[in-house]
Order: C-alpha cells, then structure tokens, then sequence
C-alpha cells in the first residue's frame, strides 16, 4: 500500500484501516497546499475543482461565445449556486451587462435574501420540486419543503422570467397519481405551468460510494421507463400543467 499521502498530509486526513486508506474530509475543508496529491505516486488521489477568479471565469466564456450561435448561453448548476451568492451576483451582473442569456439550477433550500438580489440578471430558472408532502420530503432528504415552496411563490411573483418546475421521477417515491396531483397543484397556484421530469438513474452511486458514505441504498429503484414517463405527463398535462420529460424539452 502505497502511504506515502498519509506521511505528506499536514492535517492527518488520512488513515489507514485494514487494507485501505480512510480520508477524513472535513479535516480537508481547510487545507489549501495538497501535498497528498504531489506525493501519490498511483495518481490515486486528484484534486476534481479548482479556484477561479471572476474575470478568468468571464475570459472563458467570452472566448467560447462564438460557438454557441444564437441560443446560447451560460447555465449555473451545482452544488447549489445560490449558496455562493455574492460570487453569483456579481457573474451574473456581469453576463447581463454583456447580453449573454442566463439561466440557474436551484433546490430552493436558500434563504430569500440571497435568491432575490440576483433575480434581475436571470432569464430562466430550473427550480426543483421533489414532494408536495413536507414529511416525506423531510423523510427522504432531510428538510421539509416549506421554505422550498415559499421561495417559489416569491420567485413567481417577483420574477419575470421564465420559470420551469423540476421533479425528479423516483420510483416508489414521488411517482403515484395523488403525488403528482398535488405537485401540479402547487405548480398552478404559483401562476406557473411548466414542469420537466427527470427520470432517476444511478450513474452517481460509484461516486456515492467512493465519498465514504453509505451504501448506495436507491440501487434497487427501477429507471422509470417510456411508458412510465408518458404516464406521468398525461397526469399533469390532465391538471393543466405543460409536461416535459427527460431530455425531449424546447430549452
């Protein structure tokens, strides 16, 4: 076993167990040197982000600009871009500024004041909603929706934008009838119409795993099929709620 990023760590996040290597990476939040990595000699250990400057980041994508024709634009997806408001606000002041057309991936889980400053440099928002029920919402990612659904009557009101719901199809989950009814119900009182369903895959669950956490417990959810999809859509579409599924989308 090659430990020689076990003697290079200055924070001992890293630790043998048995035969393989424990990271303890909260110990790595604050760690800005990375001897690990220069000491591996496997390369078994990569550093995946890096830091950017504002300007490098507007260099970028001013250079690709030219291949984007003319319905391009730039997305912000995550993690979660609201939680670095600041960095996002000032991005996207200056996407407005220079015509490119923006658009932002959210959960909704982020407090008001750091979604409505950067309302102004938006043109579309792809806002998740994953359970009208707050307590099976609560029993499968760890919060309830209510600060999730408050945002997104805000958002509704004070955006001018266009707003497109997001579900995430999971079987056995959110997928019955009375789920969708009351997904598409809480669509349509927010004066909105828009939904586009994601089928749930698995391509995630190496990296889950590799992230120390445990077992990979969705493995045994079906894909949503075809069949399945075109079900769902007919559901909202029957409550008055345009359907998108998958990737068959105009945007």
């Amino acid at each position: 076993m090659d430990l020689n990023c076990v003697n290079a760590c200055t924070h001992q996040a890293i630790r043998e167990n048995g035969n393989s290597l424990v990271i303890q990476k909260e110990l790595c939040r604050d760690c800005a040197s990375h001897e690990c990595i220069g000491s591996c000699y496997s390369r078994a250990l990569e550093l995946a982000g890096y830091t950017i400057t504002l300007d490098d980041l507007i260099t970028k994508i001013q250079r690709d600009r030219p291949f984007w024709g003319s319905e391009g634009g730039v997305t912000l997806t995550g993690g979660e871009p609201f939680a670095q408001h600041e960095f996002t606000y000032r991005f996207l002041e200056k996407c407005y500024n220079t015509h490119i057309h923006t658009a932002i991936e959210t959960c909704g889980y982020i407090p008001w004041q750091n979604i409505e400053p950067l309302l102004d440099f938006l043109d579309w928002i792809f806002y998740d909603l994953k359970h009208a029920d707050t307590k099976m919402h609560q029993h499968e990612t760890g919060a309830g929706n209510e600060l999730i659904f408050e945002n997104a009557l805000r958002i509704s009101q004070r955006f001018s934008g266009r707003l497109i719901y997001r579900l995430p199809l999971i079987p056995a989950y959110n997928d019955d009838e009375a789920t969708i009814a009351g997904i598409a119900s809480f669509i349509r009182s927010t004066g909105r119409n828009e939904v586009n369903v994601l089928p749930m895959h698995h391509l995630g669950s190496e990296k889950h795993i590799l992230s120390g956490k445990e077992d990979y417990r969705w493995k045994s959810r079906p894909i949503p099929d075809q069949k399945h999809l075109l079900r769902i859509k007919d559901w909202f579409e029957d409550l008055g709620v345009k359907c998108y599924t998958g990737s068959e989308t105009p945007f």
